[in-house]
């Protein structure tokens, strides 16, 4: 064995057999799908939080962070919304003491009424073929109109590792529940950090799909924007990109500038994944998203995961002895 793998370690995946049409259609589209894009690789994170159910389930409320203290943050305001409610004086004092720990220090897990919140990593991947990475399927859910920004996900998802799941997914964990990050491709740090997972968190759920936009630059494929919910989301967002972002940037000519405004159009008219204009090439991507689960939750945020922010009052102290800040109300 090389150095640069590992021993998995043991995790049982339990598979739900579900025969109705809709289950059976998207198995086979997700079949065909890893046949043409059967290159599976690990992207950045993505940070949120989640409350820990009586029954031993996880309740994730938020999941669109790109850094640990932004889901901090998260949790601090779903905190203080909770104390606006809050009448009884115990209560609202051990929540106003966790608040205020979380604007000082970089805390991952709070207790707060006996309930527990932790902040949560999940991985990202994206599946490649010959032709770049995949683009949405026909049976994924797209049912937003362009211009529309309501999110597809209304409810919180309530998830557990050994849950049942269907075909598709039970495959797809059996693929990347023991990848981690190459050697050569990231710091020492972030790698040997990727690989303990793997022994330390060896359970995992795949959540809700995420779409976002890549283009392709000198053969290679590169992150054009965040992940979203729906494929139409992913498209609004390369359509403000082509008629406002781009020509504000790149200080094109009334021409090219008129070039991206059509491609945008056409975008929106014809709701395609991918668009070509001017040599640029985009796609409209697939993002699966992967919780790690070890014995005692879901994997939180690692030592080497890029957390540049401090917790906002000591931002604000620092701002105050720079003299950028008032300490007036």
């Amino acid at each position: 064995m090389r150095d640069d793998e590992v021993m998995p370690a043991v995790s049982v995946i339990r598979v739900a057999r579900r025969d109705d049409p809709v289950s059976a259609v998207t198995e086979d589209d997700a079949a065909r799908r890893a046949a043409a894009y059967p290159t599976v690789r690990l992207g950045g994170p993505i940070f949120g939080h989640a409350e820990e159910l009586p029954d031993g389930r996880w309740q994730v409320t938020d999941l669109d962070e790109y850094t640990p203290q932004g889901a901090r943050d998260g949790l601090a305001e779903r905190l203080r919304t909770w104390r606006m409610k809050v009448t009884d004086p115990a209560l609202g004092a051990e929540l106003d003491a966790v608040d205020a720990l979380l604007d000082w220090e970089k805390i991952d897990e709070a207790t707060v009424a006996d309930r527990r919140y932790r902040i949560i990593r999940t991985d990202t991947f994206a599946r490649f073929g010959p032709d770049g990475p995949e683009p949405p399927r026909p049976t994924d859910p797209d049912p937003l109109p362009p211009g529309t920004t309501t999110p597809l996900r209304a409810t919180p998802l309530v998830v557990a590792p050994d849950e049942p799941t269907g075909l598709a997914h039970a495959l797809l964990k059996t693929e990347v529940l023991t990848a981690h990050y190459p050697r050569a491709g990231v710091r020492p740090d972030m790698y040997d950090d990727s690989v303990q997972a793997t022994r330390t968190h060896p359970g995992a759920v795949i959540l809700p799909t995420r779409y976002a936009v890549a283009e392709c630059v000198g053969g290679r494929w590169q992150p054009d924007s965040l992940a979203v919910d729906t494929p139409q989301a992913a498209r609004d967002l390369l359509a403000v990109n082509l008629r406002y972002l781009v020509p504000r940037l790149d200080e094109l000519t009334a021409g090219q500038t008129r070039a991206y405004a059509r491609a945008a159009d056409d975008l929106d008219a014809t709701r395609a994944d991918e668009v070509t204009v001017l040599g640029r090439r985009f796609r409209v991507t697939r993002i699966e998203v992967l919780l790690r689960f070890g014995p005692n939750g879901p994997e939180g945020p690692r030592p080497s995961d890029h957390d540049p922010d401090d917790p906002p009052e000591v931002h604000a102290a620092r701002l105050r002895s720079e003299g950028l800040l008032s300490d007036e109300p």
